[in-house]
C-alpha cells in the first residue's frame, strides 16, 4: 500500500488501545491491516497526521476533552474518535455510522461533515494526495503556489480509482484544498 512510502505501517494488537470504551472493530482493522505508526503525509498546506493505536487515546485532547484541565467538551459526540487531524483540524470516525466525518477546529461547535465512507478509503485518499505531492516535487505548484492542473487531475484519476466515482473524487480532492 502507498501508505508506507510516507512512515512506519505495522500490524498493532487490539491490546495497544488505551480509550475508556472497546475499541470500535472496523478501527481494530485498520491497525490490524494497515498499521499507521504515526505516520505524517505531506498535504498541500498542513501535512495529514495518523497516531499509533497506542497514542490514539491521547489524540483525542484538545477533542473530546480539554488538553489543559482534561474537562469533557460538551458538544463531543461520545461516538466519535479522531483517527486523523491536518494541522488540528480533526478526521472523525463516526462509530455509529462507520463513516469518516471532518471539521475544522476552532468555530467554538463541533458539526462535522461526511467526507470518507469508511477508514481504508480515508488512508487510500491520504497516501495518493501525499504521492502525488512527493512524486511532482518542486514542480507541485506554479509561481502562484496554486496546484499545478495535471497533478490535481492525477489525483483526481488515482482517487477515481480507489471510490470508482469521478464526482466523489474531485469532491475530495476539493475538500482537500486542491481547488
Amino acid at each position: 500500500m502507498l501508505l508506507g512510502e510516507h512512515g512506519d505501517v505495522r500490524s498493532q494488537p487490539p491490546s495497544d488501545w488505551r480509550g475508556s470504551f472497546p475499541l470500535p472493530p472496523d478501527i481494530a482493522d485498520l491497525y490490524d491491516r494497515i498499521g499507521p505508526v504515526n505516520v505524517t503525509i505531506r498535504g498541500y498546506g498542513n501535512s495529514y497526521s495518523l497516531p499509533s493505536l497506542a497514542k490514539l487515546w491521547d489524540f483525542q485532547a484538545g477533542y473530546r476533552w480539554n488538553g489543559l484541565t482534561g474537562e469533557p467538551i460538551d458538544d463531543w459526540n461520545d461516538d466519535w474518535v479522531v483517527v486523523a487531524d491536518q494541522g488540528g483540524d480533526p478526521f472523525i470516525f463516526d462509530r455509529a455510522s462507520c463513516t469518516v466525518l471532518f471539521d475544522h477546529h476552532g468555530r467554538g461547535v463541533w458539526e462535522p461533515q461526511y467526507w470518507f465512507p469508511d477508514l481504508p478509503t480515508m488512508i487510500a485518499c491520504f497516501a495518493v494526495l501525499g504521492s502525488v505531492i512527493r512524486a511532482a516535487g518542486k514542480d507541485f505548484t506554479d509561481a502562484e503556489c496554486s496546484i499545478r492542473p495535471e497533478h490535481r487531475q492525477r489525483a483526481i484519476d488515482r482517487i477515481t480509482e480507489i471510490v470508482g466515482s469521478c464526482a466523489e473524487a474531485q469532491a475530495i480532492v476539493e475538500g482537500a484544498g486542491w481547488g
